[in-house]
């Protein structure tokens, strides 16, 4: 089963749109900035200096946990909603038929609880946002995974599946997360994770919302929309998980999931195309897509990588969804280097997921995508 992405919105460090998040990253545009509320000992003077993040400035301060979520998710369908032949909030008609799924970080970095159910999340989170902005999705039809980086795979290998088996005629994804919030910020810097002067191998916490609308092709053209690309595959996986405490995972999942949205796509191998990853500095990231790469030699030529948080930092469970956004974009540019990019992710407990995007004739007339000038 396939579908298309029809609608894309995004709230990021360097654009607060879709289309602006995606040029400034393509063009390496970073707005790190020192955190005044989150302090580090600097190694060469022994002061305390700001940690050094990726906050949309002007925007999410004053707002912690649920609260950051759901201003995040507000920003991001806004611009979704905008753009030129975008469905409207109050066509009950429309909204009937799909569903809702919220990609959320793991519940410790959005609740100050140990609670494992995500249950009440979607009161919590989805609730809100669909109260906000007054969209008529049916409550049964909402969801939530709560598994950090690898979220959007997990929620589109879903989503196929509902929109094949006819239960949903599109689906609304809504992927946020933000580590700079008190709570996420202190458990990463009580594991060492975060980058630092003293700690030059680390990640540089970011925020960002990133929403796209998936529907069935049939039903796209006969609304007369022209989408953005084909979501051509979705796969998810677990690794085995290592001893506790340590964070070094083999690869073999994760080349699984790649060689199977290779074959589902379809594609000539070895491929050469573009892999939108979510490398951020920590090593254990590092060794875990070497050894994807050394299982993967057969079926890749020499792909480009592209690692999104070189600009916006670790956006954590809005990563993937951010990398889509960036190669749905580059595709309909024509920058890709071929028709497929792969988007890869992978949670710290070990869920890995490859999400295969591929390109669309006539994209580049829809009025989503026209560059402003």
């Amino acid at each position: 089963m396939t579908a298309v992405i029809t609608g894309m919105g995004a709230v990021t460090s360097v654009g607060r749109s879709a289309l602006a998040a995606c040029a400034a990253i393509r063009a390496r545009i970073g707005r790190p900035r020192k955190l005044g509320y989150f302090r580090v000992v600097d190694e060469e003077t022994q002061e305390e200096v700001g940690l050094v993040g990726h906050p949309l400035k002007g925007y999410t301060e004053g707002f912690n946990l649920v609260g950051r979520w759901l201003r995040l998710a507000q920003g991001g369908m806004e611009d979704l909603l905008a753009a030129p032949g975008a469905p409207r909030a109050e066509d009950s008609r429309f909204w009937a038929r799909t569903g809702l799924v919220g990609v959320l970080p793991v519940p410790g970095d959005l609740l100050p609880t140990d609670a494992e159910e995500v249950g009440p999340l979607t009161d919590l989170t989805l609730q809100p946002l669909r109260e906000g902005l007054e969209l008529a999705v049916p409550e049964h039809l909402m969801d939530v995974v709560a598994v950090g980086h690898s979220g959007v795979a997990v929620a589109l290998e879903r989503g196929l599946r509902a929109l094949a088996s006819g239960t949903l005629e599109r689906l609304l994804v809504v992927a946020v997360d933000s580590y700079l919030t008190p709570v996420s910020l202190r458990r990463l810097a009580q594991e060492r994770r975060l980058k630092t002067e003293a700690q030059p191998v680390g990640l540089m916490p970011g925020e960002a919302a990133v929403c796209f609308l998936l529907e069935r092709e049939a039903e796209a053209r006969r609304r007369g929309v022209v989408p953005f690309a084909r979501i051509t595959a979705a796969v998810a996986g677990q690794e085995a998980l290592p001893e506790p405490g340590r964070r070094h995972f083999s690869g073999i999942a994760l080349a699984e999931c790649v060689r199977e949205a290779l074959q589902r796509s379809s594609v000539p191998l070895p491929f050469d195309g573009d892999f939108h990853i979510d490398l951020n500095g920590e090593p254990w990231r590092a060794r875990h897509w070497g050894g994807a790469l050394t299982r993967l030699r057969p079926q890749l030529a020499d792909p480009r990588v592209h690692t999104v948080a070189s600009s916006v930092g670790d956006t954590g469970a809005a990563s993937g969804a951010l990398g889509l956004c960036l190669a749905t974009y580059e595709l309909a540019w024509g920058h890709a280097r071929s028709g497929l990019a792969l988007v890869v992710s992978s949670s710290e407990d070990g869920i890995v997921g490859c999400v295969a995007v591929q390109s669309l004739e006539g994209v580049a007339h829809s009025p989503f995508l026209r560059k402003e000038a």
